[in-house]
């Protein structure tokens, strides 16, 4: 993606995150994007086919970015040097980019917006869960483990839920330690 593309993306998106915190999700318009973000109907289509498509792709690029295998030092952190199945440091890496992009996620799930949202997000969770579990075999016959991937996949929703009503007060270290200490240990 050259640099211009990359600009017209993020004027979208801000565009779109002032407009969710300012509105319900279902009120938006793609005009209404238009005009904020101060782009023609043919450059949204060239990125996005519909409003619904645009939400969509926060989540995707976030997780791409975050399961990327060429992950560099960024404004904010440096996971660049973990390696790919640090969990730990994985979860850290997703709350940093919900921080780093915080006015987006509270008008998304604060909103109704969040139920299509939620579910482009469960499904990289469980990716995520499902990996963990590869390389750490669950051991508790009394659950069963597909059980145990979706009350982990819920429990991060529920910590990222808190963590966003609460303000975003604590680091997104603590908030992957809640992650961890209340799901996975």
């Amino acid at each position: 993606m050259d640099k211009r593309e990359e600009k017209t993306i993020a004027t979208i998106t801000s565009a779109f995150t002032k407009l969710i915190n300012e509105h319900d999700y279902d009120e938006i318009t793609i005009q209404d994007i238009l005009d904020e973000s101060k782009i023609s109907r043919s450059t949204f289509y060239a990125h996005y086919k519909t409003k619904d498509d645009l939400l969509l792709s926060v989540s995707r690029h976030i997780f791409e970015h975050v399961f990327s295998h060429s992950l560099q030092e960024e404004r904010t952190h440096d996971y660049s040097k973990d390696t790919f199945y640090d969990y730990h440091h994985l979860i850290e890496h997703i709350f940093y980019h919900v921080k780093d992009e915080k006015d987006l996620f509270k008008g998304i799930l604060l909103g109704n917006a969040s139920k299509l949202f939620l579910k482009e997000f469960r499904e990289h969770i469980y990716y995520f869960v499902n990996s963990y579990y590869k390389n750490y075999p669950y051991q508790n016959k009394e659950v069963p483990l597909e059980l145990k991937k979706s009350i982990a996949v819920d429990s991060f929703i529920s910590v990222l839920n808190y963590w966003i009503k609460n303000d975003f007060k604590e680091t997104p270290e603590e908030v992957a330690d809640f992650y961890f200490k209340s799901t996975l240990n």
